[in-house]
């Protein structure tokens, strides 16, 4: 296995309030739930939109910090 970096940019919306818990030791979860819409031409040229759903948990200070700021629909 290799000792790689993954990384992901998700633009789009949440889709209810940002979620912080604790661990029994003390450290901050925050679960967001964001909402991803793409809008595209199918092949009768009929305009659709799909929207796919994420899930992104943040850790530790991160995720107490965005829990101060974010909102659902930002």
């Amino acid at each position: 296995m290799s000792d790689g970096y993954n990384r992901v940019q998700l633009l789009g919306n949440l889709g209810a309030d940002p979620d912080l818990k604790f661990t029994q030791g003390g450290q901050a979860v925050l679960n967001i739930r964001l909402a991803v819409s793409e809008s595209y031409l199918d092949k009768d040229k009929v305009r659709r939109e799909r929207t796919d759903w994420f899930t992104c948990v943040c850790w530790g200070k991160r995720g107490e910090g965005l829990h101060k700021i974010l909102v659902k629909g930002s």
